[in-house]
């Protein structure tokens, strides 16, 4: 079990991932969460921001090369930042849950 965590600009393409992964059963559940991101630019010194939105989805680790793919095949032009956070443990009866509602491998 992983959560895919899903980096964009907009909630509104946020909210259409969330909608498009959850419709075709590769992730179990889905936060959208907005946030800052600090970064220091090497040039100058300065620190600057940007609004970022992320998506956290529960999911199998199998899944994950497909929602890539349909992350890239949907968004070829404006490819979120995507990775996974390992799940190392979750009670039996989440587990059997997200077995339950995701795709099959």
């Amino acid at each position: 079990m992983v959560l895919a965590r899903i980096i964009v600009k907009t909630k509104k393409q946020a909210e259409e991932i969330a909608r498009l992964l959850l419709t075709q059963k590769l992730i179990y559940s889905a936060n959208i969460i907005s946030n800052k991101a600090f970064n220091k630019n090497e040039e100058n010194g300065e620190i600057t921001f940007e609004k970022k939105t992320i998506i956290e989805g529960k999911t199998k680790a199998l899944l994950f090369t497909t929602i890539n793919k349909v992350l890239r095949q949907k968004y070829f032009e404006n490819m979120p930042l995507i990775y996974a956070v390992p799940i190392i443990y979750m009670n039996d009866e989440q587990i059997q849950l997200l077995r339950d509602q995701t795709a099959k491998n």
